[in-house]
């Protein structure tokens, strides 16, 4: 929906807090469904290919949780070390940085649980290109 030089961007970020709140009122939705009527639900849909199970949504929706979290605190660590450094900077710092590195570690248990074929969809789908996001990358680094 962004075109390619929004990916990677605020309004991309904007963007996947927007497809957060549809998968959590997606995954409540589908509580009461079977397989086979969530199937037949998405049959002919944009998420035919990308929700193989229910169960899916729910993972999805995790996924981007960390990966928003991680994304809004290197962000912030980034804007700090860019203009705002002040004597109370430094613990701000280490707060942001420990929040975005724990938050792509947990990526990395999620995505490793899930399989490189359903993390590539999930890449895919929301449109995360950028290196820091990549399979290779996140299971070389935390």
């Amino acid at each position: 929906m962004l075109s390619s030089t929004e990916l990677g961007r605020a309004s991309h970020l904007r963007l996947l807090h927007t497809i957060l709140s549809c998968l959590n009122e997606l995954s409540s939705l589908t509580q009461q469904e079977t397989e086979a009527s969530f199937q037949k639900s998405l049959h002919s849909s944009v998420f035919e290919g990308v929700f193989k199970r229910k169960s899916m949504v729910e993972v999805y929706a995790k996924l981007l949780r960390l990966v928003i979290t991680a994304w809004e605190a290197s962000d912030k660590a980034n804007l700090i070390i860019a203009d705002n450094f002040d004597e109370r900077a430094d613990k701000r710092l280490e707060l942001l940085q420990v929040k975005a590195i724990k938050a792509k570690s947990q990526l990395k248990t999620v995505a490793s649980a899930m399989g490189e074929v359903d993390y590539a969809r999930f890449i895919e789908a929301l449109g995360l290109h950028d290196h820091q996001w990549q399979w290779e990358i996140l299971r070389a680094r935390f």
